[in-house]
């Protein structure tokens, strides 16, 4: 009797069957609103996520920090020389400490002498957008009078009054755009301070976990030996590494690129004595982590700001800005970077799209070094699939069309046709 239901091929049919409609069904439920089930996950998923926020921020900390860290303990190690498990204990705590003391210093020095300024700038700026605006109000009407006149002598009728409203700058830069935006200011302001005490717990998280990072790494590397074979095991490992080197190099380079860019931003705009220097080289050198469309993002509304104190100057700086791109494209990037991530532009701009759509600024940050993962491993599926196979890239390759080898290849191909039509 076990047998016959054991072997009953149309019993396990409808084993299957009753699987696939008790899977619907519950999918069902939890996708739709009728008995809030979704929404209820969500949010218990949501309180989860707060309640671990500090843990997660740690984890991030201690990711951006371990560089710097390596750094410095390769120094230290270079230069004092431990004999004992205890000396380089002591050297890595030492090394965490110069990190965050870096990084400590660099923060108060942003906040004595950068902030400030900039602070300065966005206050001078928001005190001189109404006469700025005036001002630009004025401009557009002089060019519609003079617009208007000259079409007047036309033998037929044009209206541009609906042109210049939609152009007017008074749609835009009024009083309720910037009370909405200096409230936006004053509520992330807030948003900051109420999170400070996430990022000081994350600071002490990111510490310990700097401090016992070997011990991390191999207690994720038995997990995931425990849970797969030791072949998968050991891809899902060589993954793993390959991303991080790939994220680290990317990061890395990416950072002192923009630095970079903003000092020499700073100094061109200073030149050229722009009132928002500082203001918007931090602009452009914040932009320009992202690849492709940073530089651009960045242009933009350092064009707009320099715009509100005269049309030349904002020509000048767009003229700058665009040298500079130039500059760092052709030149400071790829020495400073390299090729650290091996994307054609195709797959770098596909990426910042999709990244940009779904997760914002920070899904166009981390797009390009994503991606590079995913086609790496996706090109080794390919070759290996090729290998197994016995197909060499000389027979998939696409010559030019223009290329003597394309034509060769269908004059032969032609050839063979001739044949076998004559054959036949």
């Amino acid at each position: 009797m076990k047998s016959f239901w054991k072997d009953n091929q149309y019993f396990k049919i409808s084993l299957y069957a009753i699987f696939v409609v008790v899977v619907a069904i519950l999918f069902y439920r939890f996708s739709s609103n009728t008995d809030n089930i979704a929404p209820s996950i969500i949010a218990f998923l949501g309180s989860i996520v707060k309640i671990i926020l500090p843990i997660l921020y740690g984890l991030l900390i201690a990711y951006l920090f371990n560089p710097i860290m390596i750094f410095f303990e390769g120094y230290f190690i270079k230069w004092l020389k431990p004999k004992s498990i205890k000396a380089k204990k002591i050297i890595r705590t030492l090394a965490i400490v110069s990190v965050y003391l870096c990084i400590i210093g660099t923060i108060i020095l942003m906040i004595r002498y950068l902030i400030p300024q900039i602070s300065e700038n966005i206050r001078d700026l928001l005190v001189a957008v109404p006469n700025y605006t005036e001002q630009l109000s004025n401009h557009i009407a002089n060019i519609e009078d003079t617009i208007n006149s000259s079409v007047a002598t036309l033998p037929y009728a044009l209206d541009t009054s609906k042109l210049f409203d939609m152009i007017d700058p008074h749609r835009f830069l009024n009083a309720d755009m910037l009370d909405s935006l200096v409230s936006g200011i004053m509520d992330s302001a807030v948003s900051i301070t109420s999170s400070f005490y996430n990022w000081i717990m994350a600071l002490v998280i990111a510490f310990y976990m700097l401090t016992q990072k070997e011990d991390f790494a191999r207690g994720g590397k038995k997990l995931i030996y425990s849970l797969l074979r030791k072949d998968h095991a050991e891809k899902v490992v060589a993954l793993c590494a390959e991303g991080n080197a790939i994220f680290i190099q990317f990061f890395v380079g990416k950072f002192i690129d923009s630095t970079i860019i903003g000092i020499i931003c700073f100094i061109g705009l200073s030149i050229l004595r722009n009132p928002y220097a500082l203001l918007l080289s931090v602009i452009v050198g914040v932009f320009n982590m992202i690849p492709y469309f940073g530089p651009i993002l960045g242009a933009i509304p350092a064009i707009i700001i320099t715009l509100f104190t005269g049309f030349m100057p904002a020509v000048f700086v767009a003229i700058f800005i665009l040298i500079l791109q130039q500059f760092d494209g052709l030149v400071l990037g790829p020495k400073i970077l390299g090729d650290s991530i091996g994307l054609s532009p195709f797959w770098i701009i596909s990426g910042i799209l999709i990244g940009g759509a779904l997760w914002g600024p920070l899904g166009m940050f981390f797009a390009s070094p994503l991606v590079a993962v995913i086609l790496n491993n996706i090109n080794r599926w390919i070759d290996k699939r090729l290998h197994e196979r016995n197909i060499s890239d000389e027979f998939i390759e696409t010559p030019h069309p223009y290329s003597i080898q394309a034509n060769s290849n269908s004059k032969l191909l032609y050839s063979k046709k001739k044949k076998s039509t004559s054959s036949k």
